[in-house]
Formats: structure tokens, sequence, C-alpha cells
């Protein structure tokens, strides 16, 4: 199947209502036909395939909000606008002078919009610092993130939860997703020990934790920026709990950025009394270091849709606007993905692309035009690569748990999409008869979580298809 241009048989497909069955289960969930958008259709063998293509619909036109499905949209013109074998650079440059070992003048970290830029790099990073002779940095510390002509967003304006990881807005400088991890544990049975990766000096934690009777469901540890500045960790931690690791969203991705990097200098011995800053890289700057991400492209696509990363997804979309001479927006990134989606004879009049990972009240596509992307994107040369960068059903990702223990385990690919009032399925089903079958499921409704069972019966009966 790969290789055939879906351009030259897009205009022959034809949908078919669905089964009297299938249609009975929609309606004992109580959601109204009205709110579902769904597209069934098996692909046909090469030597049908010239014949068209012919499935099941419902709604199949009508423009819906996809939630995190939206992520294989941005994906997928990601991996053909750069190439699965496309790699992120971060420059790390200076306007300094080296002198006996001490870095005097500015530092600049010059992001690349690197979707996952992690501690692990900054080690690497640091460690080629010292290599040259840099065992002490003095100046400011200039955190670029000009790549992208985007203001930082309010991380607390989608749903009220600022600290959230999932809600980590873009910056060409990002550093691991801009997640603190806090690990809290006792050390006896009247002290507590904190830790945090990044590692947060002492002084600019402020704890307020309470050892209270019984395990770890007593234990409940939150954390948040204080007025003064300072991480504040407060809550209660069960004396009997061997630990607790959760992760936040704090600071300012410029402030996450210093704090990391100093952290991975000083871990390896090096001393940093330079101050933040925020700013371009001048021209005459000289690089130092030219870090190439270790993960393809096709790597971080596969993090992005197993995981469904909101952070990973919203820095790719930007990225694929951005270049030397012109910062990305992501209204430039939208019209680039729509001339890619173009240029396959992808033209879908209802697109709407606010941020590209689903994580939006404005995204809108039909399930028809999605099925239309995913069948194109199975038929070229790369489909199965493509196809395994979605989480497979009870075995990993955001469906791991789905259908485990089923017929469904292990033969179907698929991403899930969730937000307030949306459910949303779409990918691949591997049918009993080993044919492909492409699956979209989008529900728009206050009642949308009751629609897992019926979304359920229509996965199986993808794979059922005869």
């Amino acid at each position: 199947m790969p290789g055939l241009a879906f351009s030259q048989i897009s205009s022959s497909m034809t949908l078919a209502p669905l089964p009297i069955d299938l249609k009975k289960e929609i309606e004992l969930s109580g959601i109204p036909e009205s709110a579902w958008g769904v597209v069934v259709l098996p692909i046909p063998s090469q030597v049908l395939m010239k014949k068209g293509f012919s499935g099941y619909g419902l709604n199949a036109d009508r423009p819906l909000n996809p939630a995190s499905v939206m992520k294989l949209v941005t994906t997928r013109a990601a991996l053909g606008i750069l190439g699965p074998d496309f790699r992120h650079q971060t420059r790390i440059a200076t306007t300094g002078r080296l002198d006996a070992g001490v870095l005097k003048g500015d530092l600049f970290f010059q992001g690349g919009g690197d979707p996952k830029l992690v501690v692990e790099d900054l080690t690497e990073i640091v460690k080629r610092l010292k290599a040259m002779g840099i065992i002490r940095i003095e100046g400011n510390l200039v955190i670029d993130g000009t790549r992208f002509n985007e203001p930082e967003i309010d991380p607390g304006q989608f749903d009220q939860r600022p600290t959230s990881t999932y809600n980590v807005g873009p910056h060409a400088a990002m550093v691991n997703f801009k997640s603190v991890r806090i690990s809290v544990w006792s050390e006896g049975s009247r002290r507590l020990r904190v830790e945090t990766e990044p590692k947060i000096p002492e002084r600019d934690i402020t704890r307020r934790i309470q050892l209270v009777d019984g395990g770890c469901n007593r234990s409940q540890v939150s954390a948040r920026m204080g007025s003064d500045s300072k991480l504040f960790i407060s809550g209660a931690f069960g004396r009997r709990c061997s630990g607790v690791d959760f992760y936040v969203s704090v600071m300012d991705h410029a402030r996450f950025a210093y704090t990391a990097f100093r952290a991975a200098f000083e871990a390896e011995g090096g001393v940093m009394t330079a101050k933040l800053q925020s700013g371009p890289t001048p021209e005459h700057a000289r690089t130092l270091v030219d870090w190439e991400s270790p993960r393809s492209l096709i790597s971080l696509v596969a993090d992005i849709n197993k995981l469904s990363n909101n952070p990973m997804t919203r820095q790719l979309f930007l990225n694929l606007s951005a270049s030397a001479d012109r910062p990305a927006t992501r209204e430039a990134s939208s019209e680039r993905i729509k001339a890619y989606l173009a240029s396959k004879g992808l033209v879908f009049p209802e697109l709407v692309i606010d941020n590209g990972s689903g994580l939006s009240r404005q995204e809108r596509i039909s399930a028809e035009s999605m099925a239309r992307l995913l069948t194109e994107a199975l038929l070229e040369p790369d489909g199965q690569a493509w196809v395994e960068t979605l989480p497979l059903v009870g075995v990993e990702g955001t469906v791991r748990n789905r259908m485990r223990d089923s017929v469904l385990q292990g033969r179907a690919w698929l991403k899930t999409g969730t937000l307030e009032n949306v459910r949303a399925l779409a990918g691949y089903v591997r049918s009993v008869e080993g044919r492909w079958v492409v699956l979209v499921i989008l529900v728009n409704h206050p009642e949308a979580a009751k629609a897992k069972a019926p979304m359920d019966s229509l996965v199986k009966w993808a794979y059922t298809y005869q």
C-alpha cells in the first residue's frame, strides 16, 4: 500500500450510515447523535484501491473539537516538513573571555526550540564547557528565546491550574518541560527530607510539611511559588509513607532554564555567580557549544503521540515557522501546516489550528478530514513507522489500560483526546483478517465522558470488519 498519493483517490471516498446496532449503543449512552463525528474506513487491497474507498460515517463532515487528537495533524505535518531525521540545535555562546578558568562576561543560552532538552542534555553541555577549562562563570547568563515570537502564556488561563505541567506553554529555550520534580520522604519518625530536580538551593525553598499518622494515603503535598519568590512546599506526609514524587511548573521559562543550567554546572564542580538576564544573542558572540539533540524527530513524535505531551507539541508546532530571519508565530505555523496538507491534496476548509496540541477550545477538524489525513499517512513510504508513533492499545502510553486482555490488545494504534465536554479517539486498527482500518471518533457534548463504552464498541467492530 505505501507510496500511492491519496489525492488520487480521496474524491471517491463514500461513507454509508453506521450499522443499527452501533447507533443503538450511541443512543444508550445518552449522548445525541448530533454530538458525534465518526468515520470507520477499511483500507482496500492494492487490487481494489483504484475503485476508491468506502466505509461508514456519522456526521463525518461536521467540524468538532478533537482535543489531543489534533496532535496527529501537527506531528504528521512536522514529519513531512522537517523530515524524520531532523534534530534540534541549542547554542551556547559568549561575548566574554576566559581567564585562568574564569569566564568573565556574558554567557548566552540560545534556544533552538527543542521540545525535549532535558537535564541529561545540560549535563553533557556543561561537561563540554568544563573540558574547555571553564570552572567559574561570572557576568550574566542570558536566556535567549527569540526564535519564537510569542508571549509567554498564563499557565492558569486554560483551566485555572497554573502549576500543572500539561499547561506549560512554549519557549524557544524550554528546558525539561519547565517541570520540577519534587521528592519527599521520611528519615525516621520526626524528620522529612525534600529534594528537587533540577536542584533548587535550600535558601530558595520554604517548607511547611506536617508529619501525620498513616501511610501514603495520608500524604498530600503541593508546591507553588511564594510571595517571596521562594518555592513553597506544604501539606501533610504520612509517617509510614516510603516517599512521594510529583511534578510542578512554578517558574517562568527564563528562570527555570537559568536554575537548571546552574544546577548542572555546579553538579559538575563548577562555580556560577552569573546573574539571570533574558535577551537576544549578539551576532558577534562566539560559539562555545553547538549542541545537537541526540533525539531524532521521529522519536520525539512518538513521545508526543504515545504520552500526549502538550509542551512538546506546542514547541514542535512553533518550530515549523521558525527561521534565522523570522521568529515563529502561531499564525505562521498554522499556515505552514495547511500549506503542507494542501501539497498532499488534503484541503480541509473547516480546519482551525490554535496551538497544535489540542489543549484549546478553538481547534476544529471533521472526522472525515482526520480520516483522510490518517489514510494518506498510512499509504506513504514511512506509513509503518508513522503508525508506530501512536500508542498501542493495552500496551503503552495513554491507552495502556484500555481494552487490555482483549482481542484488541496489541492490534490497534489509537491516539486519545480528552477535555471537558470532549472525548476523541483516532488511529488504526488491524482487523481480524489483517486489513488496516482507519478509525476516527470525535464527541463534543457536556456528557462526553459517557462515550467510552460506545467508542470501544466501535473499535471492536472495526477489528471484526470483513
